[in-house]
C-alpha cells in the first residue's frame, strides 16, 4: 500500500546493497515488500554505438545486476519484468537524445509502480545514479519522486567528500517538500581513517535518523544484511504521523 524511494549521494555508493538490507529487515518485521528499479543501466563502460532500436525488446537480456539483487532479496514471487520497467545496455540512456531517452515513458513507470503498490504492503523504489539525475528529457528522478509524493531514504557512501554530497542531497530533498525517512551509511572504503568522525558529523547535521551502518563486506549481495538496519521502526511505520 506504500512506496518509498532510495537514492544515493552518487553512483557506486551502495544503493542496491542498502536496498537488500532494508528489504530483508522489513521482511523480518513481517512486511510483504518488493524492490522496484524503474530504469536499469549497463554497468560497464558505455558503448554509444550499441543503441537499442525502437523495435528492440527492453528485456532482451534481463541480466542487470541491481535488478537481480532486488529480485533475489524479496520473498515475494515476482519476475524480473515485474520489478523493472526499462533495462539498457549502456550506462546513461537518459542522457541520450536518441531512441533510448525517447522510449523512457513516465506513464509506463507510473503504471508499473501502481501495479506493485496495489499488490504488496510496501514497495522499495531504487533510483539510478544520484538524486537529480534525469530520467528522460522531461523529468529528473527528484521531480518524479515529488510527483509521486514518496518519502526518501538516502544512502551515503562513506568516503572523502561524502559530507558535502550528503548535505547537498538532503537540502534538495527537503527543498522539494519530501519526508526524509533517514539515511544509511555504507562503508565503501575500508581504509578510510576518519570513518567514525564522518558518521558523527553527518548524524549531527542531517535532521533524520541514521537507519543503519553497513560495513565493508565481501559479496554483500549474497549475504543476510538485515542486522545492519537498526532503526526498522522508522520504515515500518512510515505511513503514520511522519507523512501526514
Amino acid at each position: 500500500m506504500s512506496a518509498f524511494f532510495v537514492t544515493g549521494t552518487d553512483t557506486s555508493v551502495g544503493k542496491t546493497v542498502s536496498c537488500r538490507a532494508i528489504i530483508q529487515a522489513m521482511q523480518n518485521a513481517g512486511i510483504k515488500i518488493v524492490g522496484y528499479k524503474p530504469i536499469a543501466c549497463g554497468q560497464d563502460e558505455p558503448v554509444y554505438v550499441d543503441v537499442l532500436e525502437e523495435q528492440q525488446d527492453d528485456y532482451g537480456k534481463a541480466d542487470n545486476r541491481d535488478v537481480l539483487v532486488l529480485l533475489n532479496s524479496s520473498n515475494e514471487k515476482v519476475t524480473y519484468q515485474d520489478i523493472n520497467s526499462y533495462t539498457f545496455d549502456h550506462t546513461m540512456p537518459m542522457l541520450s537524445m536518441g531512441n533510448n531517452a525517447a522510449r523512457i515513458r513516465i506513464e509506463k513507470i507510473n503504471g508499473d509502480l501502481k501495479r506493485l503498490t496495489s499488490a504488496y504492503q510496501s514497495v522499495l523504489v531504487e533510483g539510478s545514479f544520484g538524486w537529480l539525475t534525469p530520467m528522460n528529457k522531461d523529468y529528473t528522478f527528484a521531480e518524479w519522486v515529488a510527483a509521486q509524493n514518496m518519502p526518501v531514504v538516502l544512502v551515503v557512501g562513506i568516503k572523502e567528500g561524502c559530507i558535502n554530497h550528503a548535505l547537498l542531497s538532503v537540502q534538495s530533498i527537503e527543498n522539494m517538500g519530501l519526508p526524509l525517512l533517514g539515511w544509511v551509511a555504507n562503508r565503501i572504503n575500508p581504509g578510510l581513517s576518519h570513518y567514525s568522525q564522518i558518521i558523527e558529523e553527518l548524524s549531527m547535521r542531517i535532521d533524520a535518523p541514521l537507519l543503519g551502518q553497513i560495513p565493508y563486506l565481501h559479496k554483500p549481495e549474497e549475504q543476510d544484511l538485515a542486522r545492519y538496519i537498526t532503526d526498522i521502526e522508522r520504515l515500518t511505520y512510515m505511513k503514520t504521523e511522519l507523512l501526514k
